[in-house]
């Protein structure tokens, strides 16, 4: 089995444990398990089946057992342990996966060597304040005392600690013990503490453990700035991934509840999952809407209304438009970028601005190493020492610069620095000087707008920290050798830990509305629904949860939500055309007509009530009235030339011959469609100008690239139309034939 056949069987079986489909998951865990050619795996699955076979005895027996549900949660722990056991035994030893072949090799070596992890801790503390002085004074600490590879050490432990924590499934004693070191240690760095924490999540992401959760608790609680939202970004992503196979674990269960005490902790988890958002892959609701929705629904309506092109009038869609009156729930406090005018079309919240750019940039040697990848941007890092060495340009400005700067992740900054090697000089120079200059006006924006309070700062952290992650899922080499957690639904709403935590039920809303501002109205409308059952009669909710369905394009669940709108507010405007537009997809049109007719009397001049009056009329086949509606549509907004179309169109139906030429004459000359000439050449005919109608039907041919079956079909479905203005049946057909005859 290759890696996603692995990882699938893996969650299958675990969906059953979960589902308490006990002995179906045995029996798929037993399969599982022949794989490994371990016997030791069958032994133990043997075990728990043996254990489980007596619960089910003594079930039913009459006799109550006090322990039973403690034994029936014992089977379930150690069948999804076991299940996560196999997976790792038969990525390590029957894959070839590079990341599997590490881990081998990394436990191959550790063997017998058991305090070997929490040695490495000695080549990460040092004296700080000692290098400061030292280096201060221009004295190379290495060089000088003749340590020439104390600092290559120190990353080299640095990075085989990472991958021991990365790549260890259990942690034992000297593991935890490393880890709880680093947490409470003061001589260790920022920095180093933060790839612990990246490896941690990662580690925890590829398998569960209860202790790797309380050690990134541990380093949340630190409140070690740099570090704990790291910890914080971790924690929620991991929650998420074991929702359901937390409740196993009930110690573990009690840790995680007191993050609901956690002051703020609504606004932080709300901080990491709307971030988590913003990085996924955008679902194209647009492109479904245009290339699902819309064709289906044209097909329902009649020829002609393609051809007058009636949903395009007006300028803008009025079907589209949503409430003026709602509030803005969801806005983000303004980003440094927005208050940068060099800056402004670059978001950082929300938009990946660089992902694009700094995506060919992870080339370098420096990404070889995975956890440099998750390696926090810091002036002192061994890497941007030799940049600085190596350049003539002086960068010491830039690169203290770059460390302070929110708009870039610190992948991206390393890419920044590694690349400027191949630039030349001169460009270099005026690189440097340009981003310093800007660095100015950002420090003084930040002065005067106050924008680095704390939670600005959290948020930045946790935004750079989430697209550092991004680029390691999306661009790594070994990329498909991971679980991409951008993946994931991120469904929270109905996620056990987060009603556990979140207690403020406005984050919901919050996550809603970032979903409704971005187009996402599938996933908003399934929260929207989940808020319905919980808070009172709300007509925003029922007007936005309208919203979402039509946008969807299913009309029948947003005109009942609509109506309920309606309900508490009859005599709103929007409501009312909401309702119409409904009923009009839905070709119930003498409703729809109602509701437009409530809504002009409300709004009397509105172009796009009065539009869609008159493509309702003219559904109804009621031309006369639709044409009163279209004039004053022309009057109102003379430069409309859209609104010419269905006036000549509904002139040639009413007989008014030389209006609809004069009409058709005015679109000919903007913008021509296959439809007006063959209707142009019809308006020729039936008033009595034969000559000009067959110079006009050649020229339709002639437009249609002489394709005899599109002519065909077009001139053919006016028949009715024809034959109502005195044409006979058969000139019709003898008409068509004359001027097709050129072609045969």
């Amino acid at each position: 089995m290759n890696f996603k056949e692995i990882a699938k069987k893996h969650q299958h079986i675990s969906k059953l444990i979960l589902d308490n489909e006990i002995l179906y998951a045995i029996k798929e865990l037993l399969t599982f398990a022949n794989d490994t050619k371990k016997q030791y795996h069958q032994v133990q699955i043997e075990k728990i089946r043996d254990t489980y076979a007596n619960i089910l005895k003594h079930s039913f027996t009459g006799i109550e057992d006090p322990e039973r549900d403690k034994i029936y949660m014992y089977v379930q722990k150690s069948l999804i342990e076991l299940n996560d056991k196999i997976k790792e035994c038969l990525l390590t030893e029957s894959s070839d996966l590079t990341t599997y072949k590490m881990k081998w090799s990394l436990e191959k070596g550790l063997e017998g060597h058991d305090e070997e992890t929490y040695s490495l801790i000695n080549n990460l503390t040092f004296d700080n304040e000692l290098d400061k002085i030292l280096k201060d004074h221009n004295i190379d600490v290495a060089k000088n005392q003749g340590n020439e590879n104390d600092i290559v050490s120190r990353q080299d432990a640095l990075k085989e600690l990472f991958n021991i924590l990365w790549l260890t499934d259990t942690y034992h004693e000297t593991e935890l013990k490393t880890i709880e070191s680093i947490c409470y240690s003061d001589k260790i760095p920022w920095h180093d503490k933060s790839l612990i924490v990246s490896a941690l999540t990662l580690s925890l992401v590829r398998i569960f453990d209860p202790q790797k959760f309380t050690a990134l608790l541990n380093f949340y609680y630190q409140k070690e700035n740099q570090v704990w939202q790291r910890a914080l970004t971790g924690i929620v992503l991991t929650l998420y991934k074991y929702d359901k196979r937390l409740k196993l674990y009930p110690e573990l269960e009690k840790q995680i509840r007191k993050l609901s005490k956690v002051d703020d902790i609504d606004k932080q988890f709300e901080t990491v999952l709307i971030q988590i958002f913003k990085s996924k892959e955008t679902e194209k609701i647009t492109k479904k809407w245009e290339e699902e929705i819309l064709p289906e629904m044209m097909k329902m309506q009649p020829n002609i209304e393609k051809n007058l092109d009636l949903e395009n009038i007006l300028s803008d869609d009025l079907s589209e438009d949503k409430n003026p009156d709602w509030e803005k729930v969801f806005e983000d406090s303004p980003d440094l970028l927005d208050k940068l005018q060099d800056f402004s079309k670059l978001q950082i919240e929300g938009s990946d601005v660089f992902m694009s750019a700094f995506s060919k940039l992870k080339h370098f040697p420096f990404f070889n190493e995975i956890s440099n990848w998750f390696t926090p941007f810091y002036k002192e890092n061994e890497y941007i020492d030799m940049i600085v060495e190596k350049e003539e340009t002086n960068l010491q400005t830039f690169i203290e610069q770059l460390e302070k700067s929110f708009h870039m992740c610190s992948s991206d900054k390393y890419s920044f620095c590694l690349n400027l090697q191949m630039i030349p000089e001169t460009h270099k120079s005026m690189m440097m000087d340009m981003f310093n200059e800007e660095m100015k006006n950002l420090e003084e924006v930040q002065k005067d707008e106050n924008l680095l309070n704390q939670f600005a700062i959290t948020k930045s952290i946790i935004t750079q920290y989430l697209q550092d992650l991004y680029r390691f899922y999306k661009l790594h080499p070994y990329k498909n050798e991971f679980s991409d957690i951008f993946k994931w639904e991120f469904d929270v709403q109905n996620s056990d830990f987060f009603n556990k935590i979140v207690t403020n039920k406005q984050v919901i809303r919050n996550i809603a509305e970032f979903f409704l501002e971005n187009e996402h109205y599938d996933k908003a409308v399934k929260i929207f629904r989940v808020l319905e059952t919980t808070k009172e009669t709300n007509i925003e909710l029922f007007e936005k949860i309208g919203y979402c369905y039509q946008r969807l394009g299913q009309y029948e669940n947003a005109l009942r939500y609509y109506k309920r709108a309606e309900l508490l507010d009859e005599n709103k405007a929007w409501i009312i055309k909401k309702i119409a537009l409904c009923y009009r997809y839905l070709n119930e049109h003498i409703e729809a007509l109602d509701y437009y007719k409530q809504a002009e009397k409300l709004d009397p001049e509105n172009l796009y009530i009065q539009a869609y009056i008159g493509h309702t009329l003219m559904r109804l086949h009621n031309y006369k009235d639709a044409l009163k509606y279209y004039f004053k549509v022309e009057y109102l907004a003379p430069a409309n030339e859209k609104i010419q179309r269905p006036i000549a169109w509904i002139s040639f139906v009413e007989g008014k011959f030389d209006t609809a030429i004069k009409y058709y004459d005015k679109i000919l000359n903007k913008k021509v469609s296959d439809f007006d000439l063959i209707h142009l050449g019809h308006s020729y005919w039936c008033n009595n100008q034969v000559k000009e109608a067959i110079k006009i039907y050649a020229k339709a041919l002639q437009y249609l690239e002489n394709d005899i079956k599109k002519f065909s079909k077009s001139f053919m479905d006016d028949v009715q139309y024809l034959e109502k203005h005195g044409i006979k049946s058969m000139d019709i057909k003898l008409m068509k034939d004359h001027i097709l005859s050129s072609q045969f």
